[in-house]
């Protein structure tokens, strides 16, 4: 259980921080390595301000796929980012407190269609603030997390025997390994991120050209921390990128400034792992969405005997559906023409050492 947790020391180098969703993102660059974490993690992210190149930074983390890692807490002599040991709730946005006020109003003057949509649209956002707290109660108390934060408080207390101290002159670098593929290179800078119906949409300039590609990878809101297996799309303005491009879109990615390393198949190409998140998400839904089900309409209706049996046949049907539908996307995948996304697959293996991230 405890095997994927490291507990390194390391000199700081830079970091970066990008807007993801609701959050930020920031990476961090050191001597041995590369760490992610989103700002909600930590109360206060204001101590990377005063961090100097070369500054000696002690960090608990996990392993990432891609060979990075995913940041639970760092320790230096400047300050901490310090761990949260109670809960961390999020209120809803002021405005909604005027619902209630609406709907009392919609009573008052026997506006029955207005008033019951905003009657559940009140539960509904009732009901995802208690998920989202339930969720991260959850992420509090897992046993990898109450291990990351027993260490954490060793650490404070000057025990530096179970880190390690791989302290290096030099920061290693990647190069790209020797291939046929047109590759380019060049320097990202503009870098603009917006929201999209299925995902997000990520633009920068490239040698004078602006590009931009769709992200519909799935996020980690409903995944522990502590199981995080890879990392948001990170590109930073003055990142230095080697590009793939097919059809005039963008392939494959090679981030010299991190070792990150992003393929994107534009649906010809489905992996094992794309394979074991699209379920985990999918069951996630159809467990959790009849449950609000019931919560919201058997439970109060009148009629309980009928919704209960139309319920009994379309639950397994919700989780049969998604294995099929999974089953289809990879024949259709396996009935396009795979042969290039392969090649850029295994270019960006050998440069890299890891598997890269699916887009």
């Amino acid at each position: 259980m405890k095997n994927n947790c490291q507990f390194n020391t390391a000199k700081f180098y830079q970091y970066d921080c990008i807007p993801h969703e609701t959050t930020n993102c920031y990476r961090i660059i050191t001597d041995n390595g590369v760490y992610f974490f989103y700002e909600y993690q930590f109360i206060d992210v204001n101590i990377l301000d005063n961090l100097e190149e070369g500054d000696v930074i002690h960090i608990g983390c996990h392993a990432l796929n891609d060979g990075t890692f995913w940041l639970h807490w760092l320790v230096s002599w400047k300050g901490d980012l310090a761990i949260r040991d109670k809960l961390h709730y999020s209120i809803p946005h002021r405005y909604i407190l005027l619902m209630p006020f609406l709907i009392l109003i919609g009573f008052w003057f026997d506006l029955q269609l207005i008033t019951i949509f905003l009657f559940f649209g009140l539960i509904f956002i009732l009901m995802w603030c208690i998920c989202r707290t339930l969720f991260r109660l959850i992420n509090l108390f897992l046993p990898k997390q109450i291990f990351l934060r027993k260490r954490y408080h060793r650490l404070k207390q000057s025990d530096l025997s179970f880190m390690k101290s791989p302290l290096s002159k030099n920061r290693k670098t990647l190069s790209c390994s020797l291939t046929d593929l047109p590759v380019y290179e060049g320097i990202a800078t503009n870098i603009n991120s917006s929201l999209i119906s299925r995902g997000t949409r990520l633009s920068f300039d490239f040698n004078g050209v602006r590009l931009s590609f769709n992200e519909y990878d799935l996020t980690n809101y409903f995944i522990p921390i502590i199981y995080y297996f890879c990392h948001p799309t990170f590109i930073a303005p003055g990142d230095k990128l080697s590009l793939v491009f097919e059809n005039n879109k963008i392939q494959g990615i090679f981030n010299h400034t991190d070792g990150s390393s992003y393929l994107i198949t534009h649906c010809v190409w489905i992996s094992k792992q794309k394979a074991k998140t699209l379920l985990r998400y999918w069951y996630f839904y159809t467990i959790s969405a009849p449950i609000a089900f019931i919560l919201l309409v058997i439970l109060p209706s009148e009629k309980l005997d009928v919704i209960i049996n139309i319920f009994l046949w379309i639950f397994p049907l919700a989780q049969i559906i998604p294995l099929l539908f999974l089953l289809f996307y990879t024949l259709f995948s396996y009935l396009n023409d795979r042969s290039y996304t392969k090649r850029v697959l295994k270019w960006l293996y050998e440069t890299t050492g890891h598997w890269p991230k699916e887009i």
